[in-house]
């Protein structure tokens, strides 16, 4: 698969070359939110690099091909390049090419605790790349591995045994002599198979068994042959370009890549024709169902708002909305913000307004496709679920329903001003931080959210996920919470249970459930979720808190599953009132 959509948007100043690269030994993992690794210090080493001069894709939407071989020379990295046409499939797919360069006396496949750790070492190739000469990274979910001799092949094996979460798929001949597959942490691998490695094959299979959790597509493809330009090329474009192992639970979880083209989203890249911020160029995706590419009837509409230095096509894939509308009959949208790859939750006049953008789109959609307007939804992760928590309660004369993830309603809280701190973590060189103060305490997001309460009383269908595992930003802590001193939290949770109808609450904390808040009810979903829900004063429920075990900073695919569960059987009503249409 050759991903059509994904613009080649980061160039190098070496991009055609082969260039060699430091791998510091105290190379930092902590790239950004969504792209970390896990890194250990170890030697100083280097590799070496090929960045397609056609340039690459988004770094979260680019893959990393790490082709290990039993030798450190710039010659031998020359020599693969030409007998397995690596730079040719580079430039072809745009993924960046990476050589790292075995320590003297080879791959420390066996483990030696007295040589340099070999798997923190391949850690370290990948997030050594943000600050490398070649200047573009690539996405951590998306690292493949060639081994091209019996050693490399065995280092290979090694890292994806011991290492799972490091390793999306890998390509193995045959190993040295009296090599054997670490138990490791039995978790699934996909991978191909080449040279008659009946030994690896064996271990893939074994870990592919259908009833490992969270299994949805490993892939295994075996070969007599040994490899070639040819077959190399039939793995990168079945295997390596359409997996994806998301970082969302203890060993990641596979999902299929989405050929956009095929499925046939529609792109508006730099777009000035909405007539909004001043002629501002935004960018979003379109996807309708096939089945509703021709018809007449109104249909619902969601927005999906992926998260801070991201894109509106890694937040498709991320967030899995598109596999439901094509069963429940809706439209999604996925925007990009206006500036930064940040979302102006406070909507605040002095950038662009990504709110406006929104009811812009809402207009647009309209247009070009009969939509139902009593059932628009927004969903969003990250700074994308500020967005979500922030659009609710400030248009809920709009929106019908609303799913969150993993962050709080810094909108109505927060001011540009009281937010910059933690935003400059993420963007240090962003124009945020050159914008005076301006002395407003309240936002225009909370203005405008507590002016239509106070005109007619709102309720809103609110599904709120976060990660047991999460400490980014937003000065939560670690779960469960404590206090009222986790405030973003606090007062995301009591802002929502005091909207829609129990004017009282007051939060309250415990030991006995996994999030710290006190509620009406705690019940788990699954072998994974924990669901906390409060009555309003009528004894409806509306707001759903719901906790995802072994989850950092991420999304499962079961998320949007979830959220649609509890949000679907909404509608607005023209005066503003919610009508539900069934269970």
């Amino acid at each position: 698969m050759i991903d059509t959509f994904s613009e080649r948007i980061k160039f190098s100043p070496f991009g055609g070359e082969l260039i060699l690269e430091e791998v510091k030994g105290t190379t930092n993992g902590n790239l950004n939110p969504e792209n970390n690794v896990n890194t250990v210090t170890g030697q100083d080493r280097d590799m070496y690099s090929y960045i397609p001069k056609s340039g690459c894709p988004h770094a979260k939407q680019a893959q990393v091909f790490m082709v290990l071989r039993n030798c450190s020379s710039q010659e031998s990295a020359e020599e693969l390049m030409h007998t397995y046409k690596l730079d040719d499939l580079a430039e072809k797919y745009g993924f960046i090419l990476l050589f790292p360069n075995p320590a003297e006396g080879g791959w420390n496949y066996a483990q030696d605790p007295e040589r340099d750790n070999d798997i923190q070492y391949l850690v370290r190739c990948f997030a050594a790349l943000p600050k490398s000469k070649g200047k573009v990274a690539g996405f951590n979910g998306m690292i493949n591995y060639l081994g091209t001799d019996p050693e490399s092949s065995a280092m290979v094996m090694t890292l994806a045994a011991e290492s799972p979460l490091d390793a999306a798929a890998v390509m193995v001949g045959q190993f040295p002599e009296g090599y054997v597959i670490p138990e490791g942490k039995g978790a699934q691998q996909a991978g191909w198979v080449c040279s008659g490695n009946k030994a690896a094959l064996e271990y893939l299979q074994k870990d592919n068994t259908p009833d490992k959790t969270n299994a949805r597509c490993v892939i295994t493809a075996y070969r007599e042959e040994a490899l070639s330009a040819e077959m190399l090329e039939e793995a990168w474009d079945t295997l390596f370009s359409e997996t994806r192992r998301w970082r969302n639970d203890t060993y990641g979880i596979y999902q299929p890549r989405i050929d956009f083209a095929k499925k046939g989203y529609i792109a508006h890249t730099r777009d000035d024709s909405l007539g909004v911020n001043d002629g501002f160029k935004h960018t979003w995706y379109e996807y309708v169902p096939e089945q509703l590419r021709n018809t007449e009837e109104k249909v619902p509409l969601l927005f999906y708002f992926h998260g801070v230095n991201c894109t509106g096509l890694y937040g498709a894939e991320q967030s899995g909305w598109s596999d439901i509308a094509d069963r429940e009959n809706f439209i999604v949208v996925y925007p990009n913000p206006a500036i930064e790859e940040r979302w102006n939750v406070w909507d605040d006049p002095r950038i662009p307004s990504d709110v406006s953008f929104v009811m812009a789109l809402i207009e647009h959609m309209k247009t070009v496709h009969p939509i139902d307007e009593s059932r628009i939804y927004i969903s969003g992760f990250s700074m994308g679920s500020m967005f979500t928590n922030a659009l609710a309660c400030s248009y809920p004369d709009v929106f019908a329903g609303a799913v969150a993830m993993n962050g709080p309603n810094w909108g109505y809280q927060k001011t540009l001003e009281s937010s910059r701190k933690g935003l400059l973590m993420f963007n240090p060189r962003s124009v945020l931080k050159d914008i005076p103060d301006s002395g407003e305490t309240e936002s225009v997001t909370k203005k405008r959210s507590d002016a239509k309460k106070a005109q007619y009383d709102y309720r809103m269908p609110f599904v709120q996920f976060v990660g047991l595992l999460d400490n980014v930003g937003f000065d939560q802590g670690v779960w469960p919470l404590r206090g009222p001193e986790h405030n973003s939290w606090t007062g995301t949770v009591t802002n929502w249970v005091r909207f829609n109808g129990n004017r009282a609450f007051t939060a309250a904390y415990t030991d006995e459930t996994p999030s710290g808040f006190v509620s009406d009810t705690c019940e788990r979903i699954g072998e994974r979720f924990i669901e906390q829900t409060w009555k309003n004063d009528e004894g409806e429920t509306l707001y759903h808190f719901i906790c995802a075990e072994r989850m950092p900073h991420a999304v499962d695919l079961n998320n949007a599953e979830l959220g649609w569960q509890r949000i679907r059987c909404y509608r607005r009503t023209a005066d503003g009132s919610l009508e539900r249409t069934g269970s």
